[in-house]
């Protein structure tokens, strides 16, 4: 496996220097964060330890801490994990500099395991097998793999709407790669199972069609006032059928075995 920093890893550490609010580093959607935090959080329970994927600047790490009993914080970024340490500190969690696909200073197995958003950097589908696997491994049987990340069906769909609407197509990211579901899906068909799913479908059609339909495509911005009400209807109205239209799904995995 090579450690050669790539497109992707280089734009995340000139993040940690370069973006000053903490709550935007990881993610420029403030609203979208919340919701995706406030699902992993239904799952965390004091006594648990746990392992958090790509916690970036450490934002994510001083909510998860509250609510367990240690966790272990992990990113490829050293430019992350030192704003991480520095901004964040360290109590009941640790920062811990680490490559996912092949870790090396992981002290598991963990009762949760969390990736938010993770899998998307890295450069294919071969990368995320890789990076599931590793997860896989560090989750303790009977615990909990709780895996939030983008699809490349959401954007079809979305795209799809929003052209029939006139505006153009939603395009990923350059420097993320987008699997299917049912890609990454498989990967753990054998060893988990589902017990509960979550997406973000409610939001995404709000913010992504209804707003920029609003307001013309050429004035779209972030974390706008339209964004934050949105946040507010999904939070109470965001039915199945919207689901296709999500760019983020979430699945709380747990691992077949004997519970400790």
């Amino acid at each position: 496996m090579t450690t050669a920093k790539t497109s992707t890893d280089q734009h995340w550490s000139q993040r940690a220097a370069s973006v000053a609010n903490d709550a935007e580093v990881n993610l420029m959607d403030v609203f979208q964060r919340d919701l995706e935090y406030d699902h992993v959080c239904q799952h965390l329970t004091p006594g648990m330890t746990a392992l958090e994927v790509g916690c970036g600047n450490g934002y994510s790490t001083l909510r998860f801490r509250e609510l367990v009993k240690h966790i272990d914080a992990m990113d490829y970024s050293e430019e992350m994990i030192e704003r991480a340490r520095a901004r964040v500190g360290e109590t009941n969690n640790t920062f811990i500099v680490d490559d996912i696909r092949a870790p090396r200073h992981l002290r598991g197995p963990y009762d949760a395991v969390i990736c938010v958003r993770v899998l998307i950097n890295l450069a294919d589908l071969e990368e995320q097998r890789l990076a599931f696997r590793s997860m896989a491994e560090a989750t303790r049987p009977g615990g909990l793999l709780i895996l939030v990340e983008g699809y490349r069906d959401g954007f079809v769909e979305l795209s799809r709407l929003r052209q029939r609407l006139g505006l153009p197509p939603l395009e990923p990211a350059r420097i993320n790669f987008y699997s299917s579901y049912d890609e990454l899906s498989s990967l753990f068909e054998d060893e988990f199972e589902i017990r509960n799913r979550f997406h973000l479908g409610g939001y995404d059609f709000l913010t992504r069609v209804v707003y920029p339909v609003l307001v013309g495509a050429e004035n779209v911005r972030h974390n706008t006032e339209f964004s934050e009400r949105s946040e507010k209807i999904a939070r109470e109205f965001n039915p199945d059928d919207f689901e296709p239209l999500s760019r983020i799904k979430g699945v709380v995995l747990r691992k077949r075995g004997q519970a400790r």
